[in-house]
């Protein structure tokens, strides 16, 4: 008879299989989000293994976040709230003339999303680094001169009448402090940021951003809840006024859950 050691071996050989056949056929949208699975009987009799099989891959796909166990009803496809986010346009001066707070509110309310945000402010020096660079750095200002940053966990849910519970993102917006000392930016409220920094004569114009997929850390997984090891998209974006200047850095966390991230690339003559 084979040793329990070989037997463990077998079973997680057998296991591994039925999970990567189930996470393929999810992926692949053959099974869409909310979909009922096989039964455990039903995948018993399909693969003729045992009961422990199919639990022990069920459970490594409830740790990978891409299926939920319902009590008595069975397993499904897990259900994200996937946002569609217009990156050329999600801060566009001209499109925030008429939001009343800021442009990630807008784009949850256009979406029909509800949603909520804790919002933190706090004074930093000029050498906390940002992605592996100093943040004073990245605004163009003396390393010893202090920064604001508004740190933001943000939450949507399914409609505008039901809890918003689901972490979207973990936001860290930066400022140069004497810029922005004596503005609403120093509140821990949602805020025009386009409007602020107009009055302040440093319009908003152009963007560059740093996209990196990565695992995500262990507070990232804590912070935005996340099943397992998983992947994130980290966002640096950095906004320059109509001269050029740096004047505003945003270092966002994005759960890897399928949002779709679109930019329009403009040609100019400049």
């Amino acid at each position: 008879m084979p040793s329990q050691r070989r037997r463990d071996t077998l079973r997680g050989d057998v296991s591994a299989r039925i999970a990567e056949d189930l996470r393929q056929a999810i992926l692949s949208g053959e099974y869409a989000e909310g979909d009922r699975l096989p039964s455990t009987s039903e995948l018993m009799e399909q693969e003729q293994v045992s009961s422990l099989s199919v639990r022990h891959a069920y459970q490594a796909l409830i740790g990978e976040g891409l299926v939920v166990a319902v009590p008595k009803k069975g397993f499904y496809v897990r259900e994200s709230l996937r946002m569609t986010w217009h990156m050329t346009k999600w801060q566009d001066p001209k499109r925030l003339e008429n939001v009343k707070t800021d442009g990630w509110t807008a784009d949850v309310e256009a979406a029909g999303f509800s949603h909520r945000q804790t919002i933190s402010v706090s004074i930093l020096p000029g050498s906390h680094l940002v992605a592996g660079t100093p943040i004073a750095e990245r605004l163009g200002i003396p390393e010893n001169e202090r920064v604001v940053v508004r740190s933001r966990v943000r939450y949507i849910g399914p409609g505008p009448d039901q809890p918003a519970n689901e972490p979207e993102s973990l936001a860290d917006s930066y400022y140069a402090y004497n810029l922005v000392k004596d503005t609403g930016i120093m509140e821990p409220d949602s805020v025009n940021t386009a409007q602020v920094l107009a009055e302040l004569g440093c319009p908003m114009r152009d963007h560059i951003d740093e996209l990196t997929p990565r695992i995500a850390s262990r507070q990232e997984t804590d912070r935005l809840q996340l099943a397992g090891v998983m992947a994130v998209l980290e966002v640096v974006r950095t906004t320059l006024t109509t001269s050029g200047k740096p004047v505003l850095v945003l270092h966002q966390i994005r759960p890897g859950n399928g949002s779709k991230y679109i930019y329009q690339v403009e040609c100019r003559d400049d």
